[in-house]
């Protein structure tokens, strides 16, 4: 059946320059027909999962089928949300609410650490729901979980869950996101194992297990979209901008990993945990700002031992940073608005600094922020055309900035999908221009081979990689090692610069491996659902 509320939409969006995809449509159809409005929608980041999901809900109002309706999703994006169904579908949606409105508000979006808990909790527990949309919804994969009870706790007729990562870590996640929608559907947990798994991250029978979610999951893939006229995305434009260290710089860096290579030691023979170890590493590659911020918070001698306090100095010794010189040049020499990634506050703080000095507009995003100042952050940005706009991974999450096309990764993280949830910021539907990526590293450090990896071996920045996730999975199941911990070894326990990148090149010839076999599987079961159909 087609849509009922297309007619108007199609004004309202044409008012706007916009337009409706024929994927986006059908994703709507298939929700509210095929599915009775109870659905996942797994599409990957940019491709309009909250357009898809505006949609169903105007098609569900239009059909007088929904006139309450609940919007959960991260603190950071109910200003988002409420500006995209507002602009885009003319949903009027309630925000911050005071404690004697939650019970009484027929339409509001709220964020779920604050829905969870009273008074807002029983208040929303204690009425029926017409229409419950959940943003992020891979957060509710553990069954255990508050956020996941609350969500199941909701009386509603009509549930969407939201999420670009459906599957993080294991296969059961899958049966906690499809008990929400359509509880029965796998029957018991144990049944569920019995019948298709061989173990956490192995179905027994992938195609069987796919036509089952394709009960309750719609996901589109940019590489298939591509092919379908209008849904084309720009391209995008790489320059990779390496730096040589300054001798305090080097001293540093090679200070950090040094001590940080006997204390792994230690910590492997222990049994002790290495995470400490993995931040300070990435931090000594983003800024001496970010190093001397762990270092002043520690204990002495905390666990790095006699070179503490040589550390602490050579930190201290490091003033001008090469990176720091090397974006501002790049800054002045754009003149249009740049998003900068980094993973720390410390090196959020410095880069504001330098660049403030230059004459440069710069403004922050971050997890600490509350709503009001992300929200003055974000309608700067998008008004002053010579903006910086630096943004730790936190408060990045789910913004939508095709106005900007210019991403600078200051420091690289060292998982890929956290590198293409990035560029998803900028390289996302509703994007006119290509998109320039500008990657800065130093030489002879871990961030080159990590930078090689990325781009020579897995071609991440170059396109679009669907089944990225997937392949990530693979390959690190056979070691049950994250592929942080695989380059920290890598790291830590070569002997030199030859032996790690070897290292490093063997690492990318398994990464292609596993890519080539997820295309092989893709391939044999498109033909098998070709020969079934």
């Amino acid at each position: 059946m087609a849509l009922s509320c297309l007619p108007a939409l199609r004004c309202r969006w044409e008012a706007q320059g916009l337009r409706l995809l024929p994927y986006q449509v059908a994703t709507a159809e298939t929700i509210v027909d095929g599915m009775d409005g109870q659905g996942i929608l797994a599409d990957e980041v940019g491709l309009g999962k909250t357009i898809e999901a505006g949609l169903v809900a105007s098609e569900l109002m239009a059909r007088q089928r929904c006139r309450t309706m609940l919007v959960l999703c991260p603190a950071p994006l109910t200003s988002q949300w409420q500006r995209e169904l507002s602009q885009k579908f003319g949903l009027r949606l309630a925000v911050n609410l005071r404690p004697e409105q939650w019970a009484t508000t027929g339409r509001l979006i709220a964020s779920i650490d604050q829905a969870k808990r009273e008074p807002a909790r029983a208040a929303l527990l204690g009425r029926q729901w017409d229409l419950v949309v959940v943003d992020e919804a891979h957060k509710l994969k553990n069954r255990q979980t508050q956020n996941h009870q609350f969500v199941a706790g909701l009386r509603r007729r009509f549930l969407l869950l939201l999420s670009a990562t459906p599957l993080q870590n294991d296969l059961t996640e899958l049966y906690s996101l499809v008990s929400l929608v359509r509880p029965g559907l796998f029957g018991s947990f144990p049944a569920f194992w019995r019948e298709f798994l061989l173990d956490r991250r192995t179905p027994k029978d992938p195609a069987a297990l796919r036509r089952i979610l394709a009960q309750v999951m719609v996901r589109h893939r940019r590489t298939g979209l591509e092919r379908e006229q209008g849904a084309q995305l720009p391209q995008r434009q790489v320059a990779l901008l390496p730096l040589s260290l300054s001798a305090a710089e080097r001293q540093l860096y090679d200070g950090v990993t040094q001590a940080i290579r006997e204390e792994y030691w230690r910590r492997v023979r222990g049994e002790g945990s290495v995470l400490p170890l993995l931040t300070l590493q990435r931090e000594v590659c983003s800024s001496a700002a970010a190093v001397r911020r762990t270092l002043q918070h520690m204990e002495t001698g905390e666990w790095i031992g006699p070179e503490f306090g040589q550390l602490r100095a050579l930190a201290d010794a490091v003033q001008d940073q090469t990176k720091a010189q090397v974006l501002g040049g790049l800054a002045g020499e754009l003149r249009e608005r740049v998003l900068v990634f980094t993973e720390f506050r410390a090196t959020q703080e410095f880069l504001r600094t330098q660049l403030e000095v230059r004459g440069i507009p710069v403004l922050l995003l971050h997890g600490a922020q509350d709503r009001a100042s992300r929200d003055r952050a974000l309608q700067r940005f998008a008004a002053e055309p010579r903006a910086v706009l630096i943004s730790t991974e936190s408060g990045g999450q789910g913004l939508n900035l095709q106005f900007c096309h210019n991403l600078v990764n200051y420091d690289l993280p060292w998982n890929p999908m956290r590198v293409e949830q990035r560029i998803g910021r900028v390289h996302r539907l509703g994007q006119r221009q290509d998109v320039y990526i500008y990657n800065l590293y130093a030489e002879q450090t871990v961030e080159e081979h990590l930078l090689h990896l990325l781009d020579t071996k897995i071609h991440l920045f170059q396109q679009v990689i669907g089944e990225l996730d997937v392949i990530l999975r693979r390959l690190e199941k056979g070691g049950r090692r994250t592929l942080e911990s695989r380059i920290a070894e890598i790291l830590w326990t070569s002997r030199d610069g030859r032996e790690m990148g070897v290292r490093f090149e063997d690492l990318g010839r398994q990464f292609l491996w596993q890519r080539r076999l997820v295309r092989e599987r893709e391939a044999a079961l498109a033909g098998a659902a070709s020969a079934d159909g």
